[in-house]
This record gives C-alpha cells, structure tokens and sequence, in this order.
C-alpha cells in the first residue's frame, strides 16, 4: 500500500491491522497525527513499514515486535514519546531501524544488539540517556549507527571495534565520557568517525590513523589531551580533520602534509607549539586551514602561499614573527590583519 506524500490527516485506523497479506505499508510524508495504532503487529507479512515524517504522538507500540518478516522500520519525523521498546529487540530480518528526529526517552535497549542482519541504526535527534550497550558491538552487519543530538553517557563501548562492516559512526552532541576505544582504529571500511562535543578525555589513539577509507574525523570539542599522532598522515583518503577545541600540545606533525585529498584541517584552540610545518604547503586541495588560539612560533611556511585553492586562513592568536607570504594575500576568508605582520613583498 502506497500512500506516501499526499496530504493525508487524521489518524492511523486500527482496522489496518486486519490486512493480514499486506506486505508493505508505505504512509510516509503526510500530516498524520494521534498514536500508531498496536494492531499492526498483527500484520504478519508485513515487510516495509514506513510512517515517517508525519505528526504521530504516543509512544511506539511493543506490538511491532512481533512483525518477524519486518526489514524495514521507519518511524522517523514525528513527535514520538517514551522508551524505545525491547521487544524491538525480536525483528529478526530487521534491515533498517529509523527513529531518529522523535521525542524518545530512556535508555538504549541492549536487546538491538540481537538484530543480526541490521545494517542501519539510526536513533539521532531524541533524548536518549544512559550507556551504549556494549551489545550493540553484535550488528556484524551493521553499516551506519547514528547516535547525534541525544544525551547519552558513559563510554564508548570498545566493543564496537567488532563491526567489521561499519561505515559511519556518529555520537556528536552527546555527554560521552572516557577515552576514544583504540579498536576503532580495527574498522577498515570506516569513512566517518564523528564523536565531536562531548566529553571525551585521554589521547588519540594513533590506531586511528589506519582505517584506510576513512575521509572524515570529527574529534573536535572534547578534552583530548596528548599529541597529535603523526599516523594520521597514512589516511590518504581523509577530506576533513577536525580536532580543535581540545588541549592537545606538541607539534603539528609534519606527517599531515601527506594528506593531499585534505580540504579541511581545524586545529584551532588547543596549545599546539612549534612552528607551522612547511609540508602543509603539500595539500593541493586544502581549502579551509585554521590554526588559531594555539602557542605557535616561528614564521609562516612561504609554502603556505602555493596553495591556489585556499579560501579560509586564520592563524591569531599564536605567536607567529617574520612576513607574510605574499600568495596569501588572495585569501578570501583570513585574518591576517591581526597578526600585525608585513607581507614579504613589501
């Protein structure tokens, strides 16, 4: 049953539950409102349920449990309440599970960790609370888990490290503890590593700079400590780097000039020493280079000049001396100006 985008109102009739061959049930995209009616965990044959985007209220039925032709579950978009039901736990096709951009409460069931074939997690923008279960590290199969914008705590659960299959993994926004679990550097199909503004502590891991796809770290906005680990330069993939607003010290390695496919490198706001490696000039593709509120010395790489394709620099905030490269001065987004330095032409 298609349905979906129409400007259907009301609310889900219960009598739906009577339509024991349905197959798929696709009502996404309308301006449905009130409860999800229990009666469609009697829809046996049911493989798609897709009710996203609407206006339902009330919490999710634990009657859908007991759809075990289920592949995909997406209650995504709505005003949804209340804890995200074990009973879930029992979809044993289960695919995709979307209830992310809803008002659920509660801890997250351990229970998901039994979804064997799940490739698609994605419980974003609620109120989750309390721990990851370490069940989770289970999904073998499992490709995105994304857990944004909730209020989770605790640690990450090292036992992701297990997913051989995953490709993103996002926890931004959370009030996660402890430090980075160095099996997540075991993924070697990872392309993103997004765990940003929490409360990250401890180092790096340096295993991190081994998933060999991975073109995306967000770490920035934790309280990351240590040095930046020079194998981040083996990641020839990797686009953008975000790892400021930590405390991390040391040099800037000169290792990251090998990451010629990088547009975008954030180190900004930590107490990174030393001078500006001359090797950034190496990053044809660089678009966005900030390195300000640092302790920074020395001059400014004249390589820095060569890079056609900057449109972002800002450097205050250090304790930079010399001039300033004259190819620089095309730079669209810059502060320059405050560093108080001459440009080497004149």
């Amino acid at each position: 049953m298609f349905l979906s985008d129409n400007a259907l109102s009301g609310e889900l009739p219960a009598e739906l539950g009577s339509l024991a061959n349905l197959r798929a049930l696709y009502i996404s995209d309308n301006r449905l409102t009130g409860a999800i009616p229990p009666a469609l965990g009697n829809l046996g044959n049911l493989r798609a349920l897709y009710i996203s985007d609407n206006r339902l209220t009330g919490e999710i039925p634990q009657e859908l449990g007991r759809l075990g032709n289920l592949v995909h579950l997406h209650l995504n978009g709505n005003l949804l309440t209340g804890a995200i039901p074990a009973e879930l736990g029992s979809l044993a096709r289960l695919k995709e599970l979307y209830l992310n951009r809803n008002v659920l409460t509660g801890a997250i069931p351990a229970e998901l960790g039994s979804l064997a074939d799940l490739e698609m997690l994605h419980l974003d923008q609620n109120r989750l609370t309390g721990e990851l279960p370490g069940e989770l590290g289970r999904l073998d199969n499992l490709k995105s888990l994304d857990l944004d914008f909730n209020r989770l705590t605790g640690s990450i659960p090292a036992e992701l490290g297990d997913l051989d299959n995953l490709v993103g993994l996002y926890a931004r926004h959370n009030r996660l503890t402890g430090s980075i679990p160095a099996g997540l550097g075991n993924l070697t199909r990872l392309r993103i590593l997004s765990i940003s503004h929490n409360a990250l502590t401890g180092t790096i891991p340096a295993g991190l700079g081994h998933p060999p796809r991975l073109h995306t770290l967000y770490l920035n906005d934790n309280r990351l400590t240590g040095r930046i680990p020079a194998e981040l330069g083996n990641l020839v993939d990797l686009g953008d780097l975000r790892l400021y607003n930590n405390h991390l010290t040391g040099e800037i390695p000169s290792e990251l000039g090998q990451l010629d496919r990088l547009h975008t490198l954030y180190l900004n706001d930590n107490r990174l020493t030393g001078r500006i490696p001359p090797e950034l000039g190496n990053l044809v593709d660089l678009g966005d280079l900030r390195l300000y509120n640092n302790h920074l010395t020395g001059e400014i790489p004249s390589e820095l000049g060569q890079l056609d394709r900057l449109h972002t620099l800002y450097l205050h905030g250090n304790r930079l001396s010399g001039c300033i490269p004259a190819g620089l001065r095309g730079v669209d987004h810059n502060d320059l100006e405050r560093l108080e330095l001459p440009f080497c032409d004149l």
